[in-house]
């Protein structure tokens, strides 16, 4: 699986979050291979649009050996004891498509916790059935199918190494098949597709949450994906813009590198914007390495301005832009941005995406409550959160440059498979404001 392209094909939830049931399928896998891969999620607020990038995060994050996040008994559904999730990916040569793969994984409480309780791996090869390559169960340690724990029991020191690692996966509350660990170093040399995924996951597949872009506080955060070496990398600069930061001279290099990718771009955006760094002098890091106080600026007209007097809305496009890039030019490569639309002027906004939507190699996967982007992408590229949590998101079909309208009239009207909004009365709105405004008089 070396020279093959990994893409998302499609992702679903059962009892996660607010969500009873939902799919859906990216439009490369509902139309062909070659088709643009732009993903909007549009819906109430609360209906369901976060949960699915929590999910895509979660399993990115999974798959790269991390351990579960703190208070992950809080994406189980309340009235649920445990939450599925199950993310297909579409394997491809040279753009022919030769087999689908799907990662399940099951979270469970346990106490006032929650654990990785079951996971398997399924491979589907063109015109057969969906085949188990390797499962695990936590409760029974169970290993399916036979035929792989056979193969991981060839030997007594093999057999003695799969306890080690059911019961690294355990404590560390790891994945069993991609925890480093855990049986990953055992299961790779003997299931490819699991080095594969685990690769992609490391390199090329990126979530982004809303608090992962722009500003957090006075921290800059910069994702970034590039090609180094002739491998991909991917990462995440973190720098206060409020005073000069202190960074390694081997971090300004990267640094300078990056901003000089990203300036080729940016001016396109933002006309007559560059980005630099103004070196303020020589200092030295907290590990005692020799560094240089810095601050990011913007030049508009020559002249340097610190990035923090820009606005949020160009604060997060830099953010953004190195992972942009690589989007648009790397098949391999899936963004997942919550919140795209937050503080993007809304023209700006509909124009990149028809950019992408015309020309991006990779995958771009949104939330947005941004209506104009309904102008720009055909009906396969977005999908709607419903009010229902057993259906929670679907597909409006209608004709080219229609759904804009399409969408305003179903929730005015209703009409559709689901109700994709649940009704709000102005008048009750207004009468709840004054009945809750009490005063001493």
């Amino acid at each position: 699986m070396d020279k093959s392209d990994i893409r998302i094909a499609g992702l679903s939830l059962r009892d996660f979050r607010n969500v009873r049931h939902g799919e859906f399928s990216m439009p490369s896998f509902l139309r062909d291979s070659s088709s643009p891969d732009i993903l909007g999620i549009y819906g109430q607020n609360g209906s369901g649009k976060s949960a699915a990038i929590e999910a895509l995060g979660l399993l990115q994050r999974i798959m790269t050996g991390e351990e579960l996040p703190g208070k992950s008994y809080d994406y189980i559904n309340i009235d649920s004891e445990s939450a599925t999730l199950s993310l297909s990916f579409s394997i491809e040569n040279d753009g022919v498509r030769t087999c689908v793969l799907r990662y399940e994984i099951s979270i469970a409480n346990d106490m006032d916790s929650a654990a990785i309780a079951s996971e398997a791996l399924y491979r589907k090869d063109p015109g057969k059935r969906e085949r188990c390559i390797i499962s695990f169960s936590r409760k029974d340690r169970k290993i399916t199918p036979l035929s792989a724990l056979r193969e991981l029991k060839a030997d007594k020191d093999s057999a003695l190494d799969l306890m080690v690692a059911m019961r690294m996966a355990e404590k560390e509350d790891i994945s069993f098949i991609f925890g480093e660990d855990a049986a990953y170093p055992l299961l790779s040399p003997m299931i490819p597709e699991i080095k594969a995924l685990k690769e992609y996951a490391d390199t090329s597949f990126i979530v982004l949450t809303a608090d992962d872009s722009g500003l957090s506080g006075s921290i800059l955060r910069i994702s970034y994906q590039q090609i180094r070496h002739g491998r991909p990398v991917k990462g995440r600069i973190m720098i206060d813009i409020s005073k000069p930061a202190v960074i390694s001279n081997e971090e300004e290099v990267f640094l300078e590198d990056l901003i000089e990718e990203m300036n080729k771009v940016l001016s396109a955006i933002v006309p007559r914007l560059k980005i630099g760094i103004y070196k303020v002098g020589e200092e030295l890091t907290a590990e005692g390495h020799k560094g240089a106080a810095v601050e990011i600026v913007s030049y508009k007209n020559d002249t340097p301005i610190p990035l923090r007097s820009e606005s949020v809305g160009i604060i997060k496009i830099i953010s953004l832009l190195s992972c942009l890039l690589a989007v648009y030019n790397s098949r391999s490569v899936c963004l997942v941005i919550d919140e795209f639309d937050a503080s993007i002027f809304e023209f700006l906004l509909g124009e990149l995406i028809a950019v992408f939507e015309s020309g991006a190699k990779g995958q771009l996967i949104f939330t947005s409550h941004n209506l104009r982007i309904l102008e720009m992408v055909g009906s396969d590229s977005i999908i709607f959160s419903t009010a229902n949590p057993d259906n929670r998101y679907i597909r409006l079909k209608v004709k080219p440059g229609n759904l804009r309208d399409e969408y305003l009239r179903s929730l005015l009207l209703g009409g559709t498979e689901e109700d994709i909004y649940e009704k709000t009365d102005p008048f009750e709105i207004g009468k709840a404001l004054r009945n809750a405004w009490k005063r001493d008089e």
